[in-house]
């Protein structure tokens, strides 16, 4: 839901998500929640409570992750450690479209080392994988 106006309104990503957003009456808690993650790239709506600091710094490093588990044999973030992702953020060409200082900002508003970051989105994203596989087995 974070991205719902990225697809259509891809250079306004975060400015259209509030006129989509009252369309179905969403809050506004859940309005400023979903523009914060924007903070700084494309809004000035500064992340306040822990879930939007949360959506923040995973949203960028989520797709770091992606990107680093389809390097594995496994395809999978189920045997991904934390020193290899660590690698992965170092190398500034991969997946160079994930910002690396948005991800250590994220850190930061959470009071969180990098490396613990890394294990809580590691481990969250290992827990989701296989529900999320079947879903997409079950959209084809």
């Amino acid at each position: 839901m974070h991205d719902v106006d990225f697809e259509q309104y891809p250079d306004e990503h975060c400015k259209k998500a509030p006129e989509l957003l009252k369309e179905i009456d969403a809050s506004g808690e859940m309005i400023h929640a979903i523009c914060s993650h924007g903070y700084g790239i494309c809004v000035d709506i500064k992340p306040e409570h822990d879930m939007e600091k949360i959506l923040f710094a995973v949203d960028e490093l989520t797709g770091l992750i992606w990107a680093a588990a389809k390097m594995r044999e496994s395809k999978s973030t189920k045997d991904m450690e934390v020193s290899s992702l660590k690698k992965k953020f170092k190398d500034k060409k991969f997946a160079a479209g994930c910002s690396r200082d948005v991800i250590r900002q994220g850190a930061e508003f959470l009071g969180w080392e990098l490396d613990t970051l890394f294990e809580k989105t590691i481990l969250a994203m290992r827990e989701s994988e296989d529900k999320i596989e079947e879903e997409m087995k079950s959209l084809n």
